[in-house]
């Protein structure tokens, strides 16, 4: 991660814990949240997810069976859930009625889609991570970044 995006994630972050902390704008909040939880999830959501692949597959193979779930199944069901909620009841303009909770997940949320690897929201989370990435690149260019 460069720093731009490092600036960005921090700068988000504060900003969304003052929002956050005055109680206003809370779809702008969770936004804010989800911004700065972009610094957090790549190498960790990576990390974290390898090493619940691996747990869960020793787990999967011998009780994927009797339940008649594979555990990877239940892993992807629990990041697609997160995102909608951030998403949808989290930060949609018009139908969102976002709770105090919201922005902890969305400030988790890069980490979950990370380490449960849904391939659309994966993508999607890249994407957006990208957008950032070039914004702080743009600003690293110019010398606000550090």
């Amino acid at each position: 991660m460069n720093w731009g995006v490092a600036s960005i994630c921090a700068v988000a972050l504060v900003v969304g814990a003052w929002t956050y902390w005055h109680k206003d704008a809370p779809k702008f909040t969770t936004f804010l949240f989800l911004v700065g939880g972009i610094g957090f999830g790549g190498a960790l959501g990576k990390w974290i997810g390898d090493h619940l692949s691996q747990a869960l597959g020793t787990v999967g193979t011998t009780t994927g069976t009797l339940i008649g779930l594979s555990t990877s199944a239940i892993v992807a069901a629990i990041g697609l859930v997160a995102t909608l909620e951030v998403v949808v009841k989290g930060m949609h303009p018009k139908k969102a009625k976002p709770k105090r909770w919201h922005p902890w997940l969305a400030l988790a949320l890069p980490l979950i889609v990370t380490a449960t690897g849904v391939p659309v929201i994966t993508q999607l989370m890249h994407a957006f991570a990208s957008g950032v990435g070039n914004v702080g690149s743009a600003l690293s260019n110019l010398g606000l970044g550090g």
